[in-house]
């Protein structure tokens, strides 16, 4: 193990868990139930990545590289049990001034660091087998892992299993709060009332921060949402929605969707026959303005940032009764604890 790497594995298997018992859930969407116990144990990832020379991207397939990955898990009740946390090596690119100032990281640090597919096979280590569900905030950091993977270790099907059962907690907390514009992890913390710990832009720090806020949604019974998982097919769907759109602009789109189907044109072709939906109006947001009178009337009466929740609420399109029905909920849930 190399200085800069942080690999804690002591109480991943100290928890009485019989793994041999625990069978992996498939991918698709399931209900979450009151118990919020979906599986064993929960692991929360942030990277920190920087872009690819210009020209070598294409040849590899990526445009961007992993400098730093940092995890935390947690037990089926939703606590911290163990930590990981490594810098990249990239093999295509090297710290931008942007992204040094953004993280600070140097290309100094990441000299002597284990690349990708090593890093990869420390965290897969450390994750362990069993029963897991995996959250980010964002699904560009699954994307990322699943194209990075790709590039650079296509014949490893054992780290790609580790893509399994993730889910992109950045878009459930939007849905809870009906927004559809997705909120940044430190805002996420500010509308929850809850202090950002750590540095931001720190991979570590930002996996520990998206377990606090997983943490305070799973462990409030009030909450009613759904799981979805994400699955890198989904961009093969992407690939085909695009191929459909480019017939469309062509000559086929003067065919009828049978005739085409007769020539073996496939990819997406059930939504040939789809109606094109009507524009969805944007619901009304609440004035803002009202924000001090809301707010006497909750739990959070008295805080001190209420014009910046305020300004929170106009920029992530979100209304002030959806930001008072979740901050509410979440209010009287302890905070995550940390083994």
């Amino acid at each position: 193990m190399r200085k800069n790497d942080y690999l804690d594995v002591s109480s991943s298997y100290t928890y009485g868990l019989d793994f041999s018992k625990i069978k992996l859930n498939s991918t698709g969407t399931k209900k979450a139930e009151s118990s919020r116990k979906f599986s064993k144990r929960y692991v929360c990832i942030d990277l920190e990545m920087t872009e690819s020379r210009i020209g070598q991207g294409k040849v590899a397939g990526i445009f961007s590289e992993v400098i730093q990955f940092g995890a935390v898990m947690l037990d089926e009740d939703f606590n911290m049990i163990s930590k990981f946390s490594s810098y990249v090596k990239p093999s295509l690119s090297s710290v931008t001034p942007l992204i040094e100032e953004l993280t600070g990281i140097t290309n100094e640090k990441l000299e002597g660091a284990d690349d990708f597919i090593t890093v990869m096979d420390k965290f897969s280590y450390w994750r362990g087998e069993g029963d897991i569900t995996t959250f980010c905030w964002s699904r560009a950091d699954f994307n990322q892992l699943w194209k990075e993977l790709e590039a650079k270790g296509k014949h490893r099907n054992d780290l790609f299993s580790v893509l399994r059962n993730f889910v992109d907690l950045q878009k459930l907390f939007g849905e809870l709060l009906s927004s559809k514009v997705a909120v940044s992890l430190e805002s996420a913390m500010k509308l929850l009332q809850m202090d950002f710990q750590g540095q931001v832009h720190s991979a570590l720090s930002d996996s520990f921060n998206t377990a606090r806020i997983l943490h305070k949604i799973f462990c409030t019974d009030s909450l009613d949402f759904e799981l979805e998982y994400l699955n890198g097919n989904e961009r093969k769907k992407s690939e085909d929605k695009k191929m459909l759109e480019n017939y469309n602009c062509s000559f086929a789109s003067f065919m009828s969707p049978e005739l085409l189907r007769q020539f073996g044109f496939s990819a997406g072709d059930e939504n040939l026959d789809a109606e094109i939906p009507e524009d969805e109006t944007e619901p009304e947001l609440e004035e803002n303005t009202e924000i001090d009178n809301i707010i006497e009337e909750t739990l959070l009466n008295g805080i001190e940032n209420a014009e910046e929740i305020s300004k929170l609420c106009t920029k992530y399109k979100i209304s002030v009764s959806n930001w008072r029905k979740l901050a509410d909920e979440v209010h009287s849930t302890d905070e995550m604890l940390v083994g």
